[in-house]
């Protein structure tokens, strides 16, 4: 484990000093630019207390960076002290990865003590002027290539510095989506153990079910229509065929099914389903209307899943509706895709629940699975297309869905 340690440390050694060659090379900071730096330390030690005075003095107007800084008693003395043999390195003359590491380890510091990273910037400007002035003032034969020397060493600190705040920025969002991603698992995990306690226990529900189904069936048949009993009987059976909706919706989102792909003409799936729901009694109060009925859509779909789509959406489409809404379905080409849109002008939805409207076991109906939409979109991507819903309180829902065309 140590040798694995100690390699990945030199990786990041190696990683590190390429980096900083790489900045060196873009300001064009140069071996001559090291020594001349190297060169005026002595000239420059005596001075680097005003430099630190000035700079916090400018640091300390600022109500939020004095916040930072007083928020720990001990912490501006300590800065102060670390400031000033920063400054001392400047004129080290050695500007190598140790110098680059050591450099970070700074920036880190502002970045632990929440230093916003504009303070930075302004601070460094600060230095680089009074460091400026002071050169001038010595009145060097080479000034110039001081000058030179100083701006470029002061734009890679500015780097490096802004690199650490990079570094923190990249650790803080890997945080967070680490943090959703176990989420994310732990709740597939949570769902995958409801999804297979729900499938056995619709197994097991399902044959029973089948059984009382028929013997009420028996029973009802013994009786005349008008016997006070017949009307108990017709809603048990409904009550069983309600259950029966659920077992298979269960079984269904438990265990899906491979779509079948074939070349099928989707105007012509949405027509025979059309069909099928004029007998439901959520559409007796609400207008339907169709576009794109006429025109031939070609697809590669599964025509058993996809019309189960389609009914579904409608009957949710119908149920948002008060008597006298209406139902769109439009069905268009976009592109190599085949377009459905379902809309309606109903309740709409909150976007609290637009926000987990294709969550498995969902639901603020007071019947129902909350597994339609889920099983919806199961179907949808399995096609290889995609569903989106689009919703407002009062205003109605659009859901929208693409599938791969065919010619």
């Amino acid at each position: 484990m140590g040798y694995l340690s100690s390699r990945y440390a030199r990786y990041n050694r190696g990683m590190a000093g390429d980096l900083f060659a790489e900045m060196k090379r873009y300001v064009g900071f140069t071996e001559a630019d090291a020594r001349t730096l190297a060169d005026l330390r002595s000239r420059i030690s005596p001075y680097l207390p005003e430099v630190v005075d000035r700079f916090y003095t400018a640091l300390l107007a600022d109500p939020t960076a004095r916040a930072v800084l007083e928020a720990d008693p001990n912490r501006l003395p300590r800065l102060r002290v670390y400031l000033r043999e920063w400054l001392e390195m400047l004129f080290c003359g050695v500007y190598d990865t140790a110098y680059y590491e050591q450099r970070c380890r700074i920036g880190r510091t502002h970045v632990r003590v929440d230093l916003p990273q504009h303070y930075m910037f302004t601070a460094m400007n600060i230095i680089r002027i009074k460091l400026s002035e002071r050169l001038r003032a010595f009145q060097l034969p080479n000034a110039c290539e001081a000058l030179n020397a100083l701006h470029k060493l002061l734009d890679l600190e500015l780097a490096i510095m802004n690199e650490t705040y990079r570094e923190d920025y990249v650790d803080r969002i890997q945080s967070i989506e680490r943090l959703e991603f176990e989420q994310r698992i732990s709740e597939s995990e949570h769902l995958a153990t409801i999804g297979q306690l729900a499938a056995s226990l619709a197994h097991e529900i399902k044959n029973p079910l089948a059984g009382i189904s028929g013997a009420i069936q028996v029973l009802g048949a013994e009786l005349n229509d008008g016997h006070p009993h017949k009307e108990i009987i017709a809603e048990a059976l409904r009550q069983i065929d309600r259950l029966d909706a659920a077992v298979r919706d269960l079984l269904l989102y438990a265990r899906p099914k491979q779509p079948s792909l074939r070349r099928e003409d989707v105007s012509q799936i949405v027509a025979h389903a059309l069909i099928l729901l004029r007998q439901e009694p959520a559409f007796l109060p609400v207008r339907v209307r169709c576009e794109g009925l006429t025109e031939q859509h070609w697809a590669l779909v599964d025509e058993t899943q996809i019309k189960q789509v389609i009914t579904n959406l409608m009957i949710n489409a119908a149920h948002a509706c008060e008597d006298g809404g209406s139902v769109e379905c439009r069905i268009s080409k976009h592109g190599d895709k085949v377009r459905l849109v379902i809309e309606d002008d109903g309740v709409g939805m909150q976007p609290h629940v637009l926000a987990r409207a294709f969550e498995p076991f969902y639901t603020t109906k007071a019947r129902g699975t909350g597994l339609g939409l889920a099983i919806c979109r199961r179907i949808v991507e399995t096609h290889q297309g995609t569903i989106e819903v689009e919703s407002e309180p009062g205003m109605g829902t659009r859901v929208t869905i693409e599938l791969p065309g065919a010619a």
